[in-house]
């Protein structure tokens, strides 16, 4: 797994970076404007729909495939694909016709603080985005699909495709006006997947249209669950934009940005460990291999750990700096850095109870335990709410990022609960003496680092003196690693060195 995960985790930067490049592209043309608040707001509709999509159909597609494969073959399992991407298809199809009908109460809902001229621009860009539910369902299935045939690196790919057609929207098309901004992005949400067709079995694309498969009704009874519970990230983001739109203007625009730099991290580390992790846990449910899905979850938790600790204290640690190395220029100034850095600072918190809740609720999902996940995301979802409205009206921005950690990081204690209940047993989920390692190393580094940064940035400049010292103290990270013994880097020197002798 270490391997494949790290392998998928610098094919994933680089998607995150052209993710980046979109938010530079947004930052640059609109800074904190109102059209920048508009913008993010249509487009967080589709973004949302395709987050929420990927992670619950995917999710709930691979253990029913898996066991379906186990019991009846692999020509089965395929046709229940084709039949799963027809159906799926369709439904989203007319359920996008129907959200277009009703985009006006979402959007009022999403957007309180929204003036009427910028609602009715927002209500034209979202009915337009609607347009890719569709194919958005299809492609999830397709590739939680070639996730299960280890097909990692391309099932990843394919958001540098679209963020280079929204970058090139924004930046060309916007000048052309509203409309055809809006279709450039449209075409990037379905052009995106096109990635994926070469690398499909060529059985799975049959015209087959059957309501009544047992193992079809199967995953759907599960995807509304799990739907929300991987939903709760996102939950938590449009709940902070509706109160930011209300506690000062330009406010989704700082919270998106902040959210962005987070996802970058999650994305990175805890969706490659993860992507990797759960079938491998889904198909040890489906043999009954106890050991093995309670070795898949372990490795996968102590790689996250050893990624998430130093990336979660320097984020923190650099917070304002990293925003006004991504963000500062063109419209974006430097109060509007300052003010996404308080809000980035808050959110790292969150960072590592997003990671630990992720690999703790694929094991509710691979057992069949899908309530669990579903009361512990309304659990946070209603933390939120309440810690958001009070923390709003004392900290501004900032307290929206911190409401949203302090509700992830209930949810992960709560699940450790749910967990020990239903297993009858408590488990040792982390090695005491490998974190203060970890946690030792993350200091010297952010040392390192901000010693680095002050005394190059008055020579070089700030942004320069940034990438160096985030690049020396990584550099010191990774070193004290070897120093220290920490077991995932004696586990892949030793891989590495076999593959040499061979």
């Amino acid at each position: 797994m270490k391997e494949t995960s790290l392998i998928l985790m610098v094919v994933t930067v680089l998607a995150k970076i052209f993710g980046l490049a979109r938010e530079k592209a947004l930052a640059h043309f609109f800074g904190l404007s109102p059209m920048a608040d508009i913008f993010i707001v249509a487009l967080s509709i589709p973004m949302l729909l395709t987050n929420l999509l990927t992670g619950a159909l995917g999710t709930g597609f691979i253990p029913v495939y898996n066991e379906l494969e186990e019991k009846k073959g692999h020509a089965r399992a395929d046709l229940f694909t084709a039949n799963t991407t027809n159906v799926l298809g369709l439904f989203f199809f007319l359920l996008s016709l129907v959200a277009i009908i009703f985009a006006r109460p979402l959007l009022k809902a999403l957007s309180p603080g929204f003036t009427p001229s910028q609602m009715e621009t927002a209500i034209l860009m979202t009915r337009i985005f609607l347009l890719s539910m569709g194919v958005t369902a299809v492609g999830a299935i397709y590739r939680a699909y070639l996730q299960i045939r280890g097909r990692f690196v391309i099932s990843v790919l394919h958001p540098i495709i679209m963020n280079i057609f929204i970058i090139l929207s924004v930046g060309v098309l916007s000048k052309k006006g509203i409309v055809p901004m809006s279709i450039g992005v449209l075409l990037a949400f379905v052009l995106q997947y096109l990635i994926f067709l070469p690398y499909l079995d060529k059985n799975i694309f049959r015209f087959v249209l059957s309501f009544k498969d047992t193992y079809l009704k199967k995953m759907l009874v599960s995807i509304l669950p799990i739907l929300i519970s991987t939903s709760v990230i996102e939950l938590n983001f449009i709940i902070n934009k509706a109160v930011a739109s209300m506690v000062t203007s330009g406010g989704i625009s700082a919270l998106n940005y902040a959210s962005r730099l987070q996802g970058f991290a999650t994305g990175i580390v805890i969706s490659s460990i993860v992507t990797v992790a759960y079938p491998q846990m889904a198909r040890a449910i489906a043999a009954n291999d106890r050991e093995g899905l309670n070795h898949s979850f372990y490795e996968g938790l102590s790689l996250m750990s050893v990624l998430v600790i130093p990336a979660t204290v320097g984020m923190m640690a650099f917070s304002s700096e990293i925003v006004f190395l991504l963000f500062q220029g063109g419209a974006f100034t430097e109060k509007d850095a300052l003010m996404t850095g308080s809000v980035l600072f808050y959110y790292a918190l969150s960072v590592p109870a997003i990671g630990f809740r992720e690999m703790l609720s694929r094991i509710f999902f691979a057992k069949g335990y899908i309530k669990i996940p579903v009361v512990n995301s309304i659990i946070i979802v209603l933390t939120n709410v309440v810690l958001s409205m009070i923390a709003s009206k004392s900290l501004g921005l900032a307290g929206l990022g911190l409401a949203t950690s302090i509700s992830m990081i209930l949810g992960g204690v709560l699940l450790v609960i749910s967990l020990e209940k239903i297993s009858h047993e408590r488990r040792k989920y982390f090695n005491i003496s490998q974190l203060m390692k970890l946690f030792l190393a993350t200091a010297i580094m952010i040392l390192v680092a901000k010693g680095i940064y002050l005394s190059l940035s008055k020579i070089i400049g700030l942004r320069l003196g940034l990438l160096i010292a985030i690049a020396l103290g990584g550099i010191v990270y990774f070193l004290l690693l070897v120093v220290f013994r920490v077991k995932e880097v004696e586990e892949l020197k030793e891989s590495l060195l076999k593959k040499r002798n061979k």
